[in-house]
């Protein structure tokens, strides 16, 4: 019981990681001394390899989504909001990814297979974004409203002035997170019925009923 309280709340579950013997990962969020929300990749089985895998997940929570590291081995943002929402799927994210891949932050474009439109996305440097569409055909303004609709969804960003934007409320940048989640927020039907699909599959299983 000590142990449960020392990780914190488990926010996220990765429950079977394909990359590495099927165990269950979780993210745990704990309150910093100066209240900053601060994240934990934790997992209890003690097969050799597992250290290694936590390590890569939380690197590439850094590249992918822009958080830092802690002293302490957690992971926050640097804005000192906690973002929970857009971490959760972060760490779902960075969990996808064997430990051999290479490491790169997203682009803020990406091609729209849907629309055959080009998508990009432009921030002005307060938290504040907007979606854009090039290519030929019709509908660009109605595929942008929708790809802003989905990365407010994903991100808990608030509407903007403006009818294809999306804002974080801390008002400051996360280029990486929208990079990150722009690919997701195309269809963000599928991505929820995915998620409700791997939360589904197990549960995190305390140290004695895990194998090692």
């Amino acid at each position: 019981m000590a142990r449960t309280a020392e990780l914190g709340n488990r926010i996220e579950l990765l429950s079977m990681d394909k990359n590495c013997h099927d165990i269950s990962i979780g993210l745990y969020e704990q309150p910093a001394p100066d209240g900053v929300p601060e994240y934990l990749v934790h997992c209890f089985s003690q097969k050799g390899d597992v250290a290694a895998r936590l390590q890569f997940i939380a690197e590439a929570m850094k590249v992918l989504g822009g958080m830092e590291g802690t002293a302490a081995g957690r992971l926050r943002f640097a804005c000192g909001s906690a973002h929970r929402l857009a971490c959760k799927r972060l760490f779902l994210e960075a969990g996808k990814l064997a430990s051999d891949a290479a490491l790169s932050a997203r682009p803020l474009s990406i091609h729209d297979k849907k629309s055959g439109f080009e998508i990009t996305v432009d921030g002005d440097g307060t938290g504040a974004y907007n979606v854009h569409a090039s290519g030929d055909g019709d509908g660009h303004e109605r595929r942008t409203k929708a790809v802003a609709g989905g990365l407010r969804k994903l991100a808990e960003m608030a509407e903007t002035g403006a009818e294809a934007g999306a804002a974080f409320a801390c008002g400051q940048a996360h280029d990486q997170l929208v990079g990150l989640l722009l690919a997701r927020a195309l269809n963000v039907r599928a991505v929820l019925r995915e998620e409700d699909a791997a939360a589904a599959q197990g549960v995190l299983a305390a140290p004695s009923a895990q194998s090692v």
